[in-house]
């Protein structure tokens, strides 16, 4: 049970993180932050649930690698960059 406890709260944090970065952007008008904070919380709640609140069956199963995480996050980037650009017409 403490296990699901630390990982609630990761989640808890870093949805706040994400809220205010959603603040920020808003408040300096920058696009990218936005879809960056639209996007990153779901990749996030993915992340922790399947470390967090999974079997160790179901972890071994269907987890993936650090690597292949660090690709997710890389294309997550690239698309809100493309977004921002095709949405707003500018990044910054």
């Amino acid at each position: 049970m403490e296990r699901e406890h630390q990982g609630c709260l990761l989640l808890i944090g870093t949805i706040v993180v994400y809220g205010a970065v959603i603040f920020v952007a808003y408040e300096l008008d920058i696009p990218f932050l936005k879809m960056i904070g639209y996007m990153l919380p779901a990749l996030t709640g993915s992340y922790i649930g399947s470390r967090y609140f999974s079997t160790a069956k179901q972890k071994d199963k269907n987890s993936f690698s650090r690597r292949t995480w660090g690709w997710l996050i890389l294309g997550c980037l690239a698309l809100a960059a493309v977004l921002a650009w095709l949405l707003e017409g500018r990044l910054w």
